[in-house]
């Protein structure tokens, strides 16, 4: 989803754009949960900043919003998976454990989750972190601190 918006400010390479909040679209928005003005007129997105623009410029930014729906499927589909597999491995192994097999597979569904849960943070704060951040694709208009 392509939006506009105005550079507020700007750190590193990152800038804070201010977008229309225009409630139809807001609500099926993939960066709803990164935006501060959730149920406003304006919102604030923190966006990456490839072309440099400064506080002042009205840019064009790109919501990568197919990424969002395959993480979310990698994130759920991945503790599902973990969840159904320690649940069994607790139930086998619970022969070999003094506990009965349900409060087995109930420790093993518990330490999977937990340890995916874990693999799957770190993977996303190495990985996949700055593929979430939308994105200026173009300037639109430079503003007066240009010159």
């Amino acid at each position: 989803m392509k939006d506009k918006g105005l550079v507020i400010t700007t750190k590193d390479d990152l800038a804070q754009v201010e977008v229309q909040c225009l409630i139809e679209s807001c609500g099926s928005c993939s960066a709803k949960s990164l935006c501060t003005g959730q149920d406003k007129a304006t919102g604030l997105l923190a966006v990456k900043n490839p072309l440099k623009a400064s506080a002042g410029d009205k840019v064009e930014i790109d919501i990568p919003e197919t990424k969002y729906n395959q993480i979310l499927i990698l994130l759920f589909g991945s503790l599902l998976i973990a969840a159904l597999l320690g649940m069994g491995a607790g139930y086998l192994l619970s022969s070999f454990l003094p506990l009965s097999s349900s409060a087995a597979s109930l420790l093993g569904l518990l330490l999977a989750v937990i340890g995916a849960g874990c693999i799957l943070y770190r993977h996303f704060r190495r990985k996949l972190k700055n593929k979430l951040y939308p994105v200026i694709i173009n300037i639109l208009k430079k503003g007066d601190c240009h010159g």
